[in-house]
């Protein structure tokens, strides 16, 4: 079930403490999708997939990508 939340009071991760918004959606069958949007611009993104791979990358605000990252599932 899809949900989109804010927050107050984070820290992104320019190292800002900001507000934001949080998006979380899940299937039930393994795909899990949690995207982060800091005041700031920076972005957080997580994505887990049905068979067990997950993506993640972290976007500074300047556009820099800080981390991406894909982790292989069985």
């Amino acid at each position: 079930m899809a949900a989109r939340t804010s927050f107050t009071g984070e820290t992104a991760p320019c190292g800002s403490v900001v507000d934001g918004t949080r998006y979380h959606d899940d299937d039930d069958e393994g795909m899990r999708v949690e995207h982060v949007h800091y005041g700031c611009g920076c972005l957080d993104y997580r994505d887990d997939f049905h068979d067990g791979s997950t993506h993640r990358r972290v976007t500074h605000h300047s556009g820099k990508v800080l981390l991406d990252e894909e982790l292989r599932g069985e």
